[in-house]
């Protein structure tokens, strides 16, 4: 006999005798059944994510402070329409003039926009550049060239996918088939496909055409109007290393061609002969013989001009502020109609009208750092411009900005949480502070701009409430400044432990006592709230909330002078702390044991202390597979074992886009690399462990997110919604066990209630499968916001009540029906979901009983409401399923709003009244839809008499006209049901009391409870009198008993 076994048949006498199997023979057999169980796996895997297909992220924003813009796009002479690329959150496209936004780079490989072009001829025609063209440390890379030919409705790829980042793409003003890609490469390392690319058949072929070497791309290219074989380029000699950047000097050049690219001439006289920072080149349009250089030249020079297509050129300014950082920077804009008026594009935004020989500093309302800027050539009034703040726009070239912030381009570096109800969101994001949002509003409206109040100044990174007094928060910008904010008044301290010379001071390191990386760590001990960490090239300690410090390590980094010194270049010095080294990235204390601290840094050290930091370890000897001077950019400590960490090694900086990820259980002495089947070239970011399954970790990644339900030995994408953009941290709120992500480039999501996600694999071979259910909340909703018109933004908040989650092995033949039963075995409410889907499925429970029997023709009213539904008291309540011969059960809790602190006795004071006026007025509706039905039937049968001379013919008139005028007088508002023009009769005076209860966490007040009575009374009298009406019914139907009778 045979057995099968991953579908291989084996003998049963060998499975029998599995322990006495010669090792050849079992190594044959497992050798045979390896492949299938890697099969098995993928299979697995699939399973599982086909299970999630269901689940839906929420988008939270922030869109307050936009986030870095790096293309900026219109149509010429039409206002209404212009795309907007960010730097890492894909392209958004307006056509009622940014009124309203629509996303239309989802689901591509890349959300790192460099450049977007429409093809002069063809407005429809979109052609994109993915990788941001402007090397910063923080960037994301792109994968080469897309283009679209309905305006950004679908995407095609065409390659050139190393070319990494883009900065600029220019079109053919007469053929859109023809292009010219300024590739500027990889950032951190060489390569061949760089330099400038050019198409003729629209991105089927591409040509190499200018290229210098494997360390200079093509910072910028300009193309003639009216002679597309005319190009300018600008080729860069740059190169980033995650201690320092070399910007410019070397073969760093500008270039012309007059055939399209066939021949190119380097054009550098009259240019300095010293070494040259970024080129940045720009046509007057209007007199194209006109070029504008922006760059900086070792000893001077900045802005240049050439009269003479490049042939000659003179310096016009040396003002290096009009180029603040031209590795950043360098880019210059001519107004197509005007030759002598130009805008320099940097750390603040210039205006030159005389040629560029004076400036003037322009947009000082909006936040500075600019990188894109498109002016209308129809109308050069009509400026769009785009900045680390988001984007503006002009209508008076340049004089006053409009700022429009209501899409997600918000760029976050670290993010925490806090355990309040709601739960906060904090975070530090880039160039635009520190921020703190609710995770629901508690308004109707949604999360609006107004929900995110800012923390702190600069660039952002951590924002570390403390618990039980989350008000107070630890937060810090760039090189280590670390701040305690009172988020109440805004008030900011600066608790740095050694205040000499911090942040972005503009020179090296390598002297300095104490060195604080662009992101240094802020940590508040699990074990105490008065505790808190922050992380230089030692580690410091606070027990008074940063009044004195002290420093509980030796330095944990190499310290490698090498690595600490001035840079930039030949040409300049650039010390922001964004290349400052051999510093401590990150840390973590155990949550389970006190005083076992993780320190990871930025040059390959992984230190822990297991005493409080009396003694330190460096561990990084015993990690098999660490890269040399590996970036440890998060650390997890577990919330399950003293002895597990999670360590992240994003190498992305030493040109190695691989995925790195180490796991230990005993303190450090053994690990393991838990990066399995994740994508091969892309790095990771965040690792976090759940907190109430040991089992599953989530991995964000440069390109998504991924859950591993092994502990790393599998991994699945598990995005669905989320755009496909870096995710650089993650939590998981333990309390309401959602899942919150920190993009950088479209803001924070949500994940609402993954308890399925940590008890999937319970459901695994079960045809129906009910989860325990979270606590709900009977929240009391904001109702009152001023009107917000069409052009705002607002997330959604959370659904109000809690989700039911059931997972089904197959798709459900017939609706899934769910009952609440309360306390009592009494039926709340039922819920049905009609056509679910194999995989988890979600019903939301409003926390409502049935509402009110309505009325069977629905009538318009003037100010329509939504049908009541009583909400439950605070207990316990059950959802019920019965499915094919299968009862499942999961209890509910219910609680009030703890901010209102309402006894329960009131509670049940208001659902009591609420019930009595349901009850009043589903009677009533009754009662309305009887008369409804007699008068309908009445003007049926004098249609049939066809007599109005007849007896009964009036006798049937006068009894409809009686019932029509019963009903309308006393039963409801007669059509067309206007409020203000309309007294209200019973079923509005019914419904109205019925909204005044309900929109409120108060018991009913005694004139509200003394009405309830007289409206019972109400309809009692009501009732009789219709029962007297169908007396007269009756008679007619004994007059006219040859005919139809009247039903009721």
């Amino acid at each position: 006999m045979f057995t099968k076994i991953h579908n291989l048949y084996v003998p049963i006498s060998i499975i029998y005798n599995m322990k006495t199997i010669k090792m050849t023979l079992l190594t044959l057999i497992l050798t045979l059944l390896i492949p299938e169980t890697s099969d098995l796996k993928a299979q697995t895997n699939t399973s599982m994510s086909k299970m999630l297909e269901n689940y839906s992220w929420r988008a939270i924003g922030p869109a307050n402070m936009g986030g870095r813009v790096t293309d900026i796009d219109g149509v010429p002479g039409d206002p209404s329409t212009f795309y907007v690329s960010g730097a890492d959150g894909g392209i958004f496209k307006t056509t009622n003039g940014g009124v309203s936004f629509n996303p239309i780079f989802e689901n591509q490989r890349a959300y790192s926009i460099g450049s977007l072009t429409i093809a002069p001829s063809d407005n429809n025609i979109l052609w994109v550049g993915t990788g941001e063209g402007d090397p910063r440390n923080s960037v994301g890379y792109g994968w080469g060239v897309y283009k679209s030919i309905d305006g950004g409705m679908s995407w095609k790829h065409l390659g050139l996918k190393n070319t990494e980042r883009i900065k600029r793409i220019v079109v053919d003003p007469k053929n859109p088939n023809i292009a010219c890609v300024c590739a500027l490469g990889k950032e951190w390392g060489p390569n061949k496909e760089r330099g400038v690319f050019k198409t003729i058949d629209g991105g089927k072929t591409w040509k190499k055409i200018l290229y210098i070497d494997e360390n200079t791309g093509c910072a910028d290219i300009a193309m003639e109007d009216n002679n597309s074989r005319i190009m300018y380029a600008g080729m860069w000699t740059f190169r980033r290393k995650p201690w320092r950047f070399d910007d410019g000097g070397k073969n760093t050049a500008l270039y012309r061609t007059m055939d399209g690219g066939e021949t190119w001439k380097k054009i550098m006289n009259g240019l300095p002969d010293k070494d040259m920072a970024r080129p940045g080149v720009h046509i007057a349009q209007s007199e194209p013989n006109i070029i504008y250089l922006m760059t900086e030249f070792e000893g001077g020079g900045t802005a240049f001009k050439s009269e003479d297509r490049g042939e000659s050129w003179e310096m016009v300014n040396d003002d290096p502020n009009i180029n603040f950082r031209p590795f950043y920077y360098s880019d210059v804009r001519v107004d197509p109609n005007q030759p002598n008026v130009l805008f320099s594009i940097s750390g603040r935004l210039s205006r030159s009208k005389d040629s560029g020989n004076t400036w003037e500093q322009i947009a000082k309302t909006v936040h500075g750092d600019h990188q894109a800027l498109w002016i209308d050539p129809t109308n050069s009034k009509y400026i769009l411009n785009g900045s680390d703040g988001g984007f503006q726009r002009s209508f008076d070239g340049g004089d006053s900005w409009e700022i429009i912030n209501n899409i997600e381009l918000s760029q976050f570096y670290q993010m925490e949480i806090d355990n309040k109800k709601p739960y906060n969101i904090y975070g530090g994001l880039q160039d635009n502070g520190t921020w703190v949002g609710p995770s629901n509003s508690l308004y109707g409206a949604g999360i609006l701009k107004r929900h995110w109040k800012g923390l702190a100044y600069g660039d952002g990174y951590f924002a570390v409430p403390i618990p039980g007094e989350e008000h107070f928060v630890y937060t810090n910008l760039q090189g280590g400044v670390p701040f305690l904010v009172d988020s109440r008044y805004g008030n900011v301290q600066t608790i740095h432990p050694y205040p000499k010379i911090v942040g972005s001071a503009g020179d090296a390191i390598e002297k300095h006592k104490y060195r604080f990386n662009w992101d240094s760590p802020i940590m508040i001990s699990p074990h105490d709230p008065e505790t808190v960490y922050v992380g230089g090239n030692v580690v410091f300690k606070s027990n008074n909330r940063g009044k004195s410090w002290e420093v509980i390590s030796p330095d944990l980094t190499t310290n490698d002078k090498s690595k600490q010194r001035s840079s930039g270049g030949t040409i300049y010095q650039d010390n922001t702390a964004a290349e400052f080294h051999c510093t401590i990235l990150y840390l973590a204390e155990s949550p389970i044991q006190k005083g076992v601290i993780w320190a990871g840094t930025d040059d390959g050290n992984i230190q822990v202390t297991l005493d409080g930091g009396k003694n330190w370890s460096n561990l990084k000897n015993r990690i098999k597979g660490l890269p040399e001077y590996s970036w440890i950019s998060k650390i997890h400590a577990s919330e399950h074992n003293a002895g597990t960490a999670i360590i992240v090694i994003d190498q992305h900086r030493m040109n190695d886009f691989r995925p790195y990820i180490f796991m230990t259980e005993d303190f450090g002495k053994s690990w393991r690399k838990i990066t399995s089947n994740l994508p091969s070239d892309d790095y990771v970011k965040v690792v976090r462990q759940d907190p109430h399954n040991p089992n599953l970790l989530f991995a964000g990644m440069e390109h998504g997110i991924f859950a591993s339900w092994n502990m790393g030995k599998s991994w699945e994408k598990i995005n669905n919604n989320l755009p496909n953009v870096s995710v650089r941290d993650l939590r998981i709120q333990a309390r309401d066990r959602d899942l919150v992500v920190a993009t950088h480039g479209r803001g924070v999501f949500i994940l609402d209630d993954i308890h399925p996600i940590e008890d999937l694999k319970s459901s695994i071979g079960k045809s129906i499968h009910l989860f325990p259910i979270r606590e709900a909340t009977l929240w009391n909703m904001y109702w009152r916001i001023e009107n917000l018109g069409d052009r705002t933004y607002a997330a959604k908040n959370p659904e109000y009540g809690t989700y039911i989650n059931f997972s089904l092995e197959k798709d459900a033949k017939s609706p899934i029906k769910i009952d609440i039963i309360d306390n009592n075995g009494s039926l709340v409410t039922s819920l049905q979901m009609k056509n679910a889907k194999r995989g988890i499925n979600r019903l939301v429970w409003d926390l409502g009983y049935d509402a009110a029997v309505t009325l069977e023709n629905k009538i318009k009213e003037g100010f329509s409401s939504d049908e009541i539904r009583p909400k439950v008291v605070p207990g316990e309540y059950t959802a019920r399923i019965n499915y094919e011969g299968l009862k499942l059960e999961e209890k509910i809790s219910v609680v009030g709003d703890n901010r209102i602190k309402m006894p329960t006795d009131d509670y049940k004071k208001k659902l009591k009244a609420l019930l009595t006026l349901r009850d009043l007025l589903s009677k009533t509706h009754k009662l309305i839809d009887k008369v409804s039905f007699s008068a309908d039937q009445l003007e049926d049968l004098i249609k049939k008499l066809n007599d109005d001379s007849s007896e009964d013919t009036k006798d049937a008139m006068v009894i409809h006209k009686k019932i029509v005028d019963h009903k309308f007088e006393f039963l409801m508002r007669p059509p067309p049901s206007m409020t203000y023009r309309q007294r209200p009769r019973l079923r509005e005076e019914i419904r109205s009391l019925m909204s005044a209860i309900d929109n409120t966490t108060n018991p009913p007040t005694a004139p509200q409870i003394d009405r309830i009575a007289s409206l019972i009374k109400e309809v009692d009298e009501q009732e009789e009198m219709i029962l007297s009406n169908e007396s007269e019914l009756l008679n007619l139907n004994r007059k006219l008993s040859s005919l139809p009778q009247i039903l009721y």
